[in-house]
């Protein structure tokens, strides 16, 4: 990994830092956080607060029945004012997806003016299903798709508006780095694995799961400026970066040897590593996803954790870039991914393994409830409007 020759890592740092199913909702409820959470069994789900109180827990107020909408993982980076909301799917497919307050859940999945399928894997002598990641730019009019099994990064029109509205206007080919996989029959080479924009809305990154690398592209041009190749940690031989988030000054990379990677991304076309986080630093088992708190201080980093041992969510302080608290979750957890709440005071986290979504204060940093989901289904993705 690359170091700093000339300052102390600590002032390098701080010079990153500086630059079930009840009713439908009802119309009381109108401006009450609506938690989406995508379901296993081919439905999603909503959480709402409870009716009888503004600040009462979190209860499941609707569910699109199963098999109706195969939701995988959520684009949940979301600042934009439009309802629509994007998912990619392990179908060969990206969804985008129209929720409307006060109306059954299940209307945005059966009446077609609310919903719109993408087929991104129409590419010559490759497979015509695979794997999908998405981010939203910050104004909710573009999508920006990882598509895996494709090696491509694809410009989604998200506008709703647009006569171009759920067509895929950019395909831009992932370079091959030197240590990309062979390609196969079902997988490409790269295998670009997530997708995270900037806030800004400038850039974006993606990490290559086949090709040991960090991808980054200039929104404005649609051109390729930067791909970081990633060194194994000690005792690895292969990196595996898989999942991505970025603030705009640093990237946050999950890695399936097991180790998060802290990138210096103030300049896509310089990228570079700070540091390798590990599980001696205090990162969990089996690293997922990873958010940063709205208040810019902190970074929730997602572990699922093992069989026998528990998934966590470490606290990474971004001044220091140092864990400083391991979040203990519900028994069986078992996460994958979490948003957090309009007002930033909670931050929700999908319990794959025990049928719930773990409420967390992000100003406790505890668990602060476990809202249980009606026939024991499997939370995967979250985002919170």
């Amino acid at each position: 990994m690359k170091r700093f020759p000339l300052a102390p890592l600590a002032l390098a740092i701080a010079t990153i830092l500086s630059a079930t199913p009840a009713l439908a909702a009802s119309p009381d409820e109108d401006n009450k956080e609506h938690v989406l959470v995508t379901l296993a069994n081919g439905s999603v789900s909503l959480l709402k607060r409870d009716k009888q109180s503004a600040d009462g827990p979190y209860v499941e107020a609707d569910r699109v029945p199963a098999g109706l909408v195969a939701a995988d993982w959520p684009g949940n980076q979301y600042t934009g004012s439009t309802k629509w909301w994007w998912v990619g799917q392990t179908n060969g497919t990206v969804r985008g997806l129209e929720y409307r307050n006060n109306e059954s859940l299940a209307n945005m999945v059966t009446d077609p003016s609310r919903n719109v399928l993408v087929d991104t894997y129409i590419t010559p002598g490759r497979p015509d299903v695979g794997s999908n990641f998405v981010g939203t730019t910050p104004n909710g009019k573009v999508v920006w798709n990882a598509a895996r099994e494709v090696d491509e990064i694809q410009e989604i029109d998200g506008d709703p508006n647009s006569a171009t509205f759920g067509k895929i206007l950019t395909r831009i080919p992932v370079p091959l780095s030197a240590k990309a996989s062979t390609p196969t029959a079902t997988a490409g080479a790269m295998r670009p694995c997530d997708m995270s924009i900037s806030p800004d809305g400038k850039y974006l990154f993606e990490p290559d799961l086949g090709g040991e690398t960090v991808t980054a592209v200039d929104i404005r041009t649609r051109q390729v400026v930067g791909q970081l190749l990633l060194s194994p940690a000690p005792g690895s031989t292969r990196v595996r970066p898989f999942m991505l988030t970025t603030n705009g000054r640093i990237a946050l990379v999950e890695n399936q040897e097991g180790t998060y990677a802290v990138l210096d991304v103030t300049q896509p076309t310089n990228m570079y590593e700070i540091k390798r986080l590990t599980q001696a630093d205090g990162v969990g088992v089996s690293p997922q996803t990873s958010e940063f708190t709205p208040d810019g201080k902190y970074a929730f980093l997602i572990a699922n954790g093992s069989p026998s041992i528990p998934g966590v969510v470490s606290v990474l302080d971004l001044n220091s870039l140092t864990i400083t608290k391991q979040i203990a979750l519900p028994t069986g957890c078992r996460p994958h991914a979490g948003d957090f709440s309009r007002d930033g005071q909670h931050f929700f986290v999908n319990c794959f393994g025990a049928s719930s979504v773990a409420v967390i204060d992000t100003k406790t940093q505890t668990v602060v409830q476990n809202v249980a989901l009606a026939d024991n289904v499997a939370p995967r993705g979250v985002i919170a409007r």
